[in-house]
């Protein structure tokens, strides 16, 4: 570093002294104030989600477990650099609400703080709607844009169509490769990206831009599956995992800490259901011709960030920590989330009870 008194066009400075500097502001001199350059345009976020402090059982075991002022804290010091990120506080008391320009940019932030050992829950990722004044629904839409091998095209265009996706042009871009646009909204984007990766074998590129706001495009319905939730805290065991393994996708491995109310699977059914991974084969002192014989478990499917965001339901959170990205309910204990639930769907309309009298018979 060298002090100097003059700076031209293209030099890479420090500037000691002045605080209250934000990206985009122009220095000029009392000569000519009037030189300012414009102001970035910075286009308003399209989703959001909650930002929470680790309620754990697990919270502080694997990194630095902050508090609600210490969140805000750290989300304001982004705030200075980020300009495209947004924070409302809306009075929590556990977390605050945080927008950004899209699912990746809302993932590169939690990687970064994940990365500074902090441990924090986050929501699933809901974007920004708008309303006109005859009730019309509008969503963020996005141009994407792909390059694909010839053989893969199919399953692309299928899976984009699910997403509510409008295939605009396809168009050869090369030996075998063909180059696909469409218009789908950002929602449908949530978790896309890695999915592109495994359907293309690594082979496809694909890079999306926002066009606008449009109408609604209807539910986009991708988890038509329960989650297992854990019932005890404790390690889990190979005999339990095997048991569960018949009917659903198991998230762990034999041997892995869980805690009450974490999910720890995908159930086969839309329903979620409770078990538990924790538990151990009975001991007894009979011999049996089968007990030598080898437990053979599945590989369990392990989620990557932007998996887990994409994964979880209205009622879920991902527990972020800097070894381990698990999922639970935002609720952990199964008794409350009953009553939480009841009092959400309120009393069924139209319903009575009727007591009928038991009369018991007797055979001699």
């Amino acid at each position: 570093r060298t002090e100097v008194d003059q700076i031209s066009a293209g030099d890479i400075v420090w500037l000691a002294g002045p605080s209250e500097i934000g990206i985009g502001d122009t220095f000029s001199t009392s000569e000519d104030p009037t030189s300012a350059l414009k102001p970035l345009d910075i286009e308003e976020p399209t989703v959001s989600m909650f930002f929470l402090i680790n309620t754990g059982p697990f919270s502080g075991g694997e990194g630095t477990a902050i508090t609600l002022r210490q969140l805000k804290e750290r989300l304001v010091r982004e705030l200075r650099v980020n300009v495209a990120l947004r924070m409302e506080d809306q009075g929590q008391s556990d977390g605050v609400k945080v927008s950004g320009r899209g699912e990746l940019h809302l993932a590169i932030l939690i990687e970064e703080m994940r990365r500074e050992g902090l441990e924090f829950c986050v929501s699933r990722p809901e974007v920004i709607t708008h309303q006109d004044s005859d009730g019309n629904l509008f969503e963020p839409i996005e141009q994407l844009i792909m390059d694909v091998p010839e053989e893969y095209q199919g399953v692309i265009i299928e899976k984009l169509a699910k997403r509510k996706g409008e295939l605009k042009t396809i168009e050869n871009a090369g030996t075998n490769v063909i180059r696909i646009e469409f218009e789908i909204p950002t929602r449908g984007l949530i978790g896309y990206r890695s999915e592109f990766l495994t359907d293309t074998r690594g082979l496809g590129i694909m890079s999306s831009r926002f066009v606008g706001y449009g109408s609604w495009r209807g539910e986009i319905n991708l988890r038509n599956r329960g989650s297992v939730i854990s019932m005890d805290t404790g390690q889990t065991t190979a005999y339990a995992i095997e048991g569960l393994q018949e009917r659903t996708v198991i998230f762990i491995d034999p041997g892995e800490k869980v805690y009450t109310g974490q999910i720890v699977g995908e159930n086969s059914r839309p329903h979620d259901f409770t078990c538990n991974p924790t538990k151990r084969k009975n001991l007894t002192n009979h011999r049996s011709s089968t007990k030598d014989i080898a437990v053979t478990l599945d590989v369990p499917r392990k989620m990557s960030l932007e998996q887990a965001i994409e994964w979880i339901g209205p009622d879920e959170l991902v527990e972020v920590t800097p070894k381990s990205i698990r999922m639970r309910k935002a609720i952990l204990n199964s008794d409350e989330r009953r009553r939480s639930q009841k009092t959400q769907n309120g009393p069924k309309q139209g319903v009575s009870a009727i007591l009928l009298p038991l009369t018991i018979f007797k055979t001699s």
